[in-house]
């Protein structure tokens, strides 16, 4: 009997496959045959069933089982973290598909993340670039004529980075775990391909039959633990509402880092920080479009870091608008009364009364979210 805690991770990779090929609303399929995989290998490829233990990827055990996808999709990460690449992960259901991307160069930041989705006839498509502290999400889905931004710092909360959230579910590490955990990989030989050794992993039956029914999948994996590529196919649900839903990934470590989106630009590039000794906040405009006039942020302030409390808790809060636009590279300060009831917008640096030990300034409108922190870095909002 599986432990419970092992059907609950079971139950997430199901609910992430699903949303990695997007959801079907509950579409019901006649077709009741066991899904099956052509593979990954080509007709250039060598296989051989010879493959040594040492040669077996993190996370496969002596036997040649796979006994543990996080420790393999770390491995990858780890060991791909300083190469310019693109990883894409595509899905598709009775009625929906989906292709994620995530896209970096030579360090681990900044990257460039997508999804690209399409379930009953609505196309969503979602791009996110991210620093080491900023961050910039387009939203757009077409049907509504609907298009919306959220520009972040030091901010880490799901749905503001794209898909890939510092290791909390539904990132994208998780992700690559997930593609291995509904079906028993094992080890099946090596496969030569462009002067590259890869051990093949395959497995033809589900890890649980509770939660995919039916499962066939291949994947190459190099001996460091960087998968290039999956290739699965498996049932969901039973009866009636059983459904087949295909996934693959694909590894392109021979992309060229682009760089930056220019869509970062269509929204003024702020960021917050603290200035005159604690004393006053600084909102710059660091590029990007001009911010209105008459732009109302919600202020929140911290006197001290200590202790979990605080970076929970604000300890002043108020709303500070401007009377003029903000053009890129100017820049306005905040400062508060000693017991921080009231706060001022300046257009000059001016010590205040209050201390910032930390600080966050929040603006949402119609189309655009601003969520900025400093003092605070890569905490939750």
């Amino acid at each position: 009997m599986r432990s419970p805690t092992r059907r609950a991770a079971l139950a997430v990779c199901v609910a992430l496959l699903l949303v990695t090929a997007g959801c079907s609303g509950g579409t019901n399929t006649s077709n009741t045959t066991a899904p099956t995989t052509a593979g990954t290998t080509t007709a250039t490829d060598a296989w051989s069933p010879n493959v040594s233990v040492e040669q077996y990827p993190p996370g496969v055990a002596e036997n040649g089982t796979l006994t543990n996808s996080t420790v393999l999709a770390n491995a990858h990460f780890a060991a791909t973290a300083d190469e310019s690449l693109v990883l894409t992960i595509e899905g598709t259901g009775p009625n929906d598909t989906s292709i994620r991307t995530y896209a970096h160069g030579d360090g681990p930041t900044p990257f460039y993340a997508t999804t690209n989705r399409t379930e009953d006839g609505t196309r969503i498509v979602s791009e996110s670039y991210q620093t080491e502290e900023r961050g910039f999400v387009r939203h757009e889905v077409e049907n509504r004529n609907t298009t919306l931004y959220r520009v972040t710092q030091n901010t880490t909360t799901a749905g503001t980075d794209g898909w890939l959230n510092n290791h909390r579910p539904f990132d994208v590490e998780y992700r690559l775990a997930a593609q291995f955990v509904l079906g028993n990989y094992t080890v099946n030989g090596t496969v030569e391909r462009d002067g590259r050794t890869f051990v093949e992993l395959t497995a033809d039956e589900p890890a649980d039959e509770d939660f995919a029914p039916a499962y066939d999948g291949t994947a190459l994996v190099t001996p460091e633990g960087v998968v290039h590529s999956v290739e699965a196919s498996f049932a969901s649900g039973t009866g009636d509402d059983r459904e087949f839903r295909e996934v693959s990934v694909s590894l392109d470590t021979d992309a060229e880092w682009t760089g930056a989106p220019s869509w970062i630009d269509d929204r003024p590039n702020l960021s917050v920080s603290i200035v005159e000794d604690g004393r006053a906040l600084e909102l710059r405009n660091a590029g990007g479009a001009t911010l209105p006039a008459n732009t109302t942020f919600e202020v929140s302030g911290m006197n001290a870091t200590e202790g979990w409390e605080a970076r929970i808790f604000p300890d002043v809060t108020g709303t500070v608008t401007t009377d003029a636009a903000l053009e890129p590279g100017e820049a306005m300060y905040v400062t508060a009364d000693e017991n921080g009831s009231s706060f001022a917008l300046r257009d000059e640096p001016t010590r205040g009364e209050y201390a910032f030990a930390a600080a966050k300034l929040h603006h949402r409108n119609e189309g655009t979210v601003y969520s900025l922190v400093t003092g605070l870095e890569h905490q939750q909002e």
